[in-house]
């Protein structure tokens, strides 16, 4: 038989005889606990399809699968240890770090003990969460995961991997040589008894001792260092990022930092819980659990966490590529302005209708991705092309109403123009509370079911806007946080463009409410006709712009209030409110009485 057949032939029987062993990994950790059976790769190639590359086994943490190289797994001589390699990725599911939230969090933290050398905390993370979970199997399981270090081994070359070595050590009450295989200094093995110390004080809340872990292993990690280390221990950073990931793969809640992520980091030679006498009661406990006099060491007051503490997008942006190499920068952006703007989302205005007894079908219009699935028409939409292109092929029926006597609420939709002149803040690079407020009315106006269309001006120089009114959030909102940086002002012979698209809406038009963000800066475009050839100037544009939407208009200025403003007094003599902020950081005030102030509790329009 030839080689190949055989090794193929020994994978396979590999396979089957860890397949049985499923199931006991998982009781390990809870007889409820469900997880999908691992994806057998029999070859590197299979594996590498998997983006399974640099560990002989991982978890997925975006969809929570169990990735494992029999291959790789039989050349290092594992075979003998199928629970042992099961259970730890399991770990990773339920126990540290869980999720990708939790994992985002944990390398916040992590990333705080390590200034000036962040790149490293996905490979800190990973080590240490390796650390709680290796340790309960060990010491509550019986398992024999110091074996499958010793035959890992130690080369000497990495010193931070020598104590990390140690600390197992010193956990397992290992004879000392067991795992290091070259000897420590003084200072190094003290390191090591206060990393293993941590893995007892916070087992129970892992997530307090992530950045004094990180400040631990600052001592050692030079750029130099990080590079031994990142070879010695490759074959076990099993969840250092998320290789499966697709890009779209981004947790949420991360924008925002918790409170006890803010407060200082320690050394654990500084912390009492390691360094303290508390310790030692710790380290009798042979399950690794603390008693429920020590297990509260959070100190934590509760309550809800401030509002203005959030991170700023360039710390955001970092932390999420670490999660998930492949998101775009414009999808991080989306994210965290989304996340920004969710907490102010406002009752955005209806209009009452008469409701229809019955529906008549009118006709066919497309149907995109923004709208839910049910209006689908998939037979017309096969009729029209065999090959279903979703947004491009997919229709969706119209239909009229015939007038009734009981009142419906429509809607209304959203213009929203945003100064993006070279004066306003660049949203991929600073928080830009004008494109913060756009996001605020617009995923309003998107979750009453109305359309928006957006535009960014900074003229005289450049704009840009959507295809018309959208549904669809991504358009709408990957507009936004685009960057012009040209002219002084918002350009408001932009408006044009909405009156023609309103033109186009020959039935069924909705009222459209007009949102401008900009400053003082557009009395000079409202007193000019900014070059057309028409002679009409700005005020005229902005007075039949306010005709034409038939939903009100507003002005949001970063300016002070003037009584003497008699370029205000012509705004509010058309129709247009005005709102007004001295920091831009004020538009969450603004959004929080946007909706009150101009259509009252009930989201009808004040008459």
């Amino acid at each position: 038989m030839p080689e190949a057949l055989m090794q193929a032939n020994a994978l396979e029987q590999l396979r089957d005889s860890w397949r049985e062993q499923w199931p006991q990994a998982l009781s390990l950790w809870s007889t409820y606990a469900r997880l999908t059976e691992p994806r057998w790769c029999l070859t590197h190639k299979e594996a590498k399809q998997e983006h399974l590359t640099m560990s002989f086994a991982m978890i997925r943490l975006t969809d929570h699968a169990v990735v494992l190289n029999l291959q790789d797994i039989a050349e290092r001589g594992l075979q003998a240890f199928p629970v042992e390699i099961m259970a730890h990725e399991i770990g990773h599911h339920i126990y540290c770090p869980g999720d990708l939230t939790d994992q985002g969090r944990l390398l916040a933290r992590v990333r705080r003990g390590l200034p000036g050398v962040e790149e490293s905390a996905p490979m800190i993370a990973n080590l240490y969460a390796d650390l709680f979970i290796n340790d309960r199997l060990q010491r509550s399981h019986g398992l024999n995961l110091d074996r499958i270090y010793a035959r890992l081994g130690d080369d000497g070359s990495s010193v931070l991997w020598r104590i990390y070595l140690r600390m197992y050590e010193i956990l397992w009450q290992l004879e000392r040589g067991t795992l290091v295989k070259h000897p420590l200094t003084p200072g190094q093995e003290g390191d090591a008894q206060l990393g293993a110390r941590m893995i007892r004080v916070y087992a129970r809340d892992w997530m307090k001792g992530a950045a004094s872990f990180g400040a631990l292993c600052l001592t050692y990690l030079t750029k130099d260092e990080g590079s031994k280390l990142r070879k010695a221990a490759s074959r076990l950073l099993d969840s250092e990022g998320d290789p499966g990931g697709d890009g779209e793969a981004l947790p949420d809640g991360l924008s925002g930092i918790d409170d006890d992520e803010l407060e200082p980091v320690r050394h654990p030679s500084e912390d009492p819980l390691v360094a303290g006498e508390k310790v030692e009661g710790a380290d009798r406990d042979a399950s690794g659990a603390q008693g429920e006099e020590d297990a509260d060491h959070s100190k934590d007051p509760g309550g809800q966490k401030s509002t203005k503490n959030f991170r700023d997008i360039r710390e955001y942006r970092e932390l999420i590529k670490q999660l998930n190499g492949k998101a775009s920068d414009s999808d991080i952006t989306i994210r965290y302005y989304r996340e920004r703007a969710m907490p102010y989302l406002i009752r955005f205005p209806v209009k009452e209708t008469p409701l229809a007894q019955e529906p008549m079908p009118e006709g066919l219009e497309t149907w995109d991705i923004g709208r839910p699935l049910t209006e689908v028409d998939w037979v017309e939409s096969v009729v029209m092309s065999p090959h279903v292109v979703p947004g491009v092929t997919t229709l969706a029926r119209v239909y009229g109403d015939t007038p009734g006597s009981d009142p419906r609420k429509e809607p209304f939709d959203l213009y929203v123009g945003i100064d993006c002149s070279g004066s306003m803040p660049n949203p991929t690079v600073n928080l830009s509370y004008p494109v913060l407020a756009g996001f605020i009315v617009a995923l309003s106006a998107l979750r009453a079911g109305g359309r928006v269309m957006a535009c960014l001006s900074g003229e005289v120089g450049k704009s840009i806007a959507t295809d018309g009114f959208q549904r669809e959030q991504a358009a709408v909102l990957g507009l936004m946080t685009q960057y012009l940086g040209t002219g002084y002002s918002y350009g408001i012979f932009r408006l044009d463009d909405m009156v023609t698209e309103l033109r186009k809406q020959k039935a069924r038009k909705r009222p459209v409410h007009i949102l401008i963000v900009t400053d003082t800066d557009i009395y000079t475009s409202l007193a000019s006709n900014q070059g057309k050839k028409d002679s009409r100037l700005g005020w005229t544009v902005a007075q039949e712009a306010l005709t034409a939407a038939g939903g009100g208009g507003t002005m949001l200025l970063n300016a002070a209030p003037s009584s003497k403003d008699k370029n205000a007094e012509a705004l509010r003599a058309q129709g247009w409110r005005l709102a007004y902020v001295s920091r831009w950081e004020e538009v969450l005030d603004f959004a929080r009485k946007f909706s009150s102030d101009l259509w009252g509790q009930t989201g009808q329009v004040k008459r």
